[in-house]
């Protein structure tokens, strides 16, 4: 099968956890599937799902923490009908909700989890090969400056490539760090596990999301994998 290797370099990123909200916004350690999906759907222009194969690993020679970012942040958004004392304690801002209500704001001091200079590998397959050169040519010329999970996050592309790759599977130890999904696990695994959100559907205006059972693939640990025609190594979800 054919496929489309990136390479890319990020300074900063954050993928948030939407299950971690209000003073501390933790990030996941690698880049989600559905956050890669999106970033390639968004330079290719396409506005509805296309069914891609995505691998991400992250090649760094070792996974570090998150840096802590602090900064203020509001918070609130509090209805009430009346203007009590005690309302007016809680909240510093206080505003008409334009209903005869009122509307209540705070700031908070935030601690933001950012990951910092990560080197990342991608494959990308799609079974309709006119999908696959589209991808290449949005990575090689990206109608918008790229970025990964925030706006502000941008990539540094270094390669843009389609590559062959490997049909048979194989058992191999990982030579760089990615998301390890439970199927692909040859032996059991002790850790935690993280539901990796992929693809979503529309449902009454809201956003429902496949997940995916993984746990971080640490550089060394067993799993079932393909090989491109360079041999780096390939986790296709």
């Amino acid at each position: 099968m054919k496929a489309v290797r990136i390479k890319f370099h990020q300074d900063t990123a954050q993928f948030r956890n939407p299950l971690m909200n209000g003073k501390n916004r933790t990030t996941f350690p690698l880049p989600p599937y559905s956050t890669m999906i999106g970033m390639v759907h968004r330079l290719c222009k396409w506005d509805t799902t296309h069914t891609i194969n995505v691998s991400v690993m992250c090649t760094n020679e070792r996974l570090s923490s998150p840096q802590v970012d602090r900064s203020y942040g509001w918070i609130g958004g509090n209805p009430a009908r009346t203007l009590t004392k005690e309302f007016q304690t809680r909240w510093s801002i206080v505003v008409d909700d334009g209903s005869d209500g009122y509307m209540g704001w705070g700031r908070m001091l935030k601690n933001d989890s950012i990951l910092v200079d990560r080197n990342y590998t991608v494959h990308i397959n799609s079974e309709n090969e006119n999908e696959l050169k589209q991808i290449y040519q949005a990575f090689l010329y990206p109608p918008i400056y790229p970025s990964l999970g925030r706006w502000e996050d941008t990539i540094r592309i270094d390669e843009v490539k389609i590559v062959n790759v490997e049909d048979e599977e194989k058992e191999e130890k990982l030579k760089a760090f990615s998301w390890l999904p439970r199927e692909k696990c040859p032996q059991e695994v002790i850790g935690t596990i993280y539901k990796i959100p992929t693809f979503y559907t529309i449902f009454y205006e809201r956003r429902i999301f496949d997940y995916k059972s993984c746990y971080i693939g640490n550089i060394g640990s067993s799993s079932i994998i393909r090989l491109d025609e360079n041999g780096e190594q390939v986790l296709f979800v």
